[in-house]
């Protein structure tokens, strides 16, 4: 079967030969069949997916490398030591990262509705003084020496309140964030994008985080909100400078394995490797009834 080559603009190196032709495919993640070679919506619906698989894995969220505001705190040591060591993920048994995706989708249509709301209100009356700060980028904090930044889904200027999205389940909401709060990672998360704020001259009053559900309605929502409190990111970021430095001055290889673990959504952790003994290169998970586990960061990191 003759196929037509797409016009010079289009062309990229091929990823293969057709299954169907074995003539070159374009560089097109998923595409392993032309076209005309197989028309069955089937295989055309496999291709579609294997193209949306590839995206969701390679967006700049997916991809970052260094450590950012929203995992600063997590309560796990060890997560931050090998985020900060750029030791390579071991873990990919979840697959596509679907539900982070529904999560983005979302940020992005809620950031647009905001932003035509300002632009609108620019248009509606004679006032330029902004309100919402959409999706801004703001420098929280530094690890050692290197500044730390990140988007910041919302700040009203108006009220000083700076939020922050998050996409669950009805059932999270009901029995773990209602009751109990955001944890301490979502809450340093929001500590540390309003110390960001104040640091561009804010005047930040309340952090908030706002829980939407992936599987229910708009009113299952759940709002957290606190006064800010600027402390809370600061001791973050001086545990994670203390982490830092432990891995400049002795190496992974030891570091790693002292750190301590905290029960933190283990299997969901980028360096889960169940019953792993190399910890420099994966954690087997926080053993909670282990008596052999490592002290706390404190008598490590303290002669530092």
């Amino acid at each position: 079967m003759t196929v037509t080559a797409p016009p010079a603009t289009l062309v990229a190196p091929p990823r293969g030969p057709c299954l169907a032709c074995g003539q070159p495919l374009l560089d097109v993640a998923g595409c392993r069949v032309h076209p005309g070679c197989d028309t069955s919506p089937d295989v055309a619906a496999s291709e579609m997916f294997a193209m949306i698989a590839d995206a969701i894995d390679n967006q700049p969220r997916t991809l970052q490398t260094r450590i950012g505001p929203s995992e600063i705190g997590t309560p796990c040591d060890r997560r931050i030591g090998y985020k900060l060591a750029g030791i390579p993920e071991t873990n990919r048994a979840h697959g596509v990262g679907w539900k982070a995706f529904i999560g983005t989708a979302a940020h992005e249509q809620f950031g647009q509705i905001f932003t035509d709301a300002e632009i609108r209100r620019f248009q509606d009356v004679d006032d330029t003084t902004a309100r919402w700060y959409v999706e801004e980028r703001v420098t929280a904090g530094a690890i050692s020496d290197t500044d730390i930044d990140g988007n910041c889904d919302l700040f009203d200027a108006w009220t000083g309140i700076v939020w922050d999205w998050k996409f669950t389940t009805r059932n999270k909401i009901r029995e773990q964030y209602r009751p109990h709060g955001p944890g301490a990672q979502y809450r340093t998360q929001a500590h540390a994008y309003g110390r960001g704020w104040a640091a561009r001259g804010k005047d930040v009053r309340h952090v908030g985080i706002i829980f939407m559900t992936r599987d229910g309605e708009f009113t299952d929502r759940h709002v957290w909100h606190e006064p800010f409190q600027p402390g809370i990111a600061v001791a973050a970021f001086d545990r994670a400078t203390r982490i830092d430095q432990a891995l400049a001055v002795l190496g992974p290889d030891y570091v790693l394995p002292e750190l301590p673990t905290a029960s933190a959504y283990c299997t969901y952790c980028p360096w889960h490797r169940a019953r792993s003994t190399d910890i420099p290169r994966g954690c087997p998970g926080h053993q909670q009834h282990d008596t052999t586990a490592p002290q706390p960061t404190g008598p490590l990191l303290a002669s530092l």
